[in-house]
């Protein structure tokens, strides 16, 4: 997903549209995820590992055409977008720890309940979509407490708050570039009201994106925990 939207990013501020693309409709399972390919040789041969994002076809001719204007074939301008990404966040990448593989879910259990127990669970598992995905959270709750279990109603309402705090963090880059640019040119801060202002208005957003998160954690401890 951020693959897509960096690249999105660079090859539109380049004049180049994939007109069968929204970045603002963006969502992690618009697109089949890769699966597994080549992992063997990435573990065992040392093959370097490859990000890979699926694309539409007007996304992928839009960013060709961008490439080649560049003079270069579309894997390396999409390294070269990557590698400006990642100096921009000073990251050194050897400093990241790879993060572990899930284990693969492969082992089942099915558990019969009486009919008046199953009266007593659906109304409990109404905002999970099913009895068993209900049950699954039950169980990981047990696991490990410590981890959140959301309810897809609760998971989209961190995704919308998450997209909040993306805007937040580009209108924070074009207030410092404001910034950056009076000092450059009038020594001091021109427009020093209204970038209070709106600093203020985003302080408020982050406040209360931080207490929608808080609010969606505590009640999924509360509803997990014994009673």
């Amino acid at each position: 997903v951020g693959l897509r939207l960096v690249a999105h990013h660079a090859m539109s501020r380049a004049g180049y549209t994939a007109d069968d693309y929204d970045p603002n409709s963006e969502r992690r399972g618009d697109y089949h995820l890769w699966e597994r390919r080549r992992r063997k040789a990435i573990d065992e041969e040392g093959v370097q590992p490859v990000l890979i994002a699926r694309v539409s076809p007007g996304f992928k001719d839009a960013f060709a055409r961008y490439a080649s204007a560049a003079g270069v074939s579309s894997p390396v301008a999409l390294r070269a977008i990557v590698d400006q990404v990642v100096k921009a966040t000073h990251v050194e990448p050897s400093e990241l720890e790879i993060p572990k593989q899930p284990e693969i879910r492969s082992e089942r259990i099915t558990v019969r309940f009486s009919k008046e127990e199953l009266a007593e669970i659906e109304p409990r598992a109404q905002d999970f979509g099913s009895v068993r995905d209900w049950l699954v959270a039950l169980a990981r709750a047990q696991i490990a407490p410590d981890v959140p279990q959301f309810s897809p109603e609760a998971l989209q309402i961190l995704y919308e708050s998450n997209r909040e705090l993306s805007a937040i963090g580009r209108n924070v880059n074009q207030i410092a570039h404001a910034v950056n640019l009076d000092l450059q040119q009038a020594g001091g801060l021109r427009r020093s009201r209204a970038l209070v202002d709106e600093l203020a208005t985003l302080k408020a957003t982050i406040a209360a994106h931080t207490e929608r998160v808080t609010a969606l954690c505590s009640a999924s401890a509360a509803r997990w925990s014994p009673r």
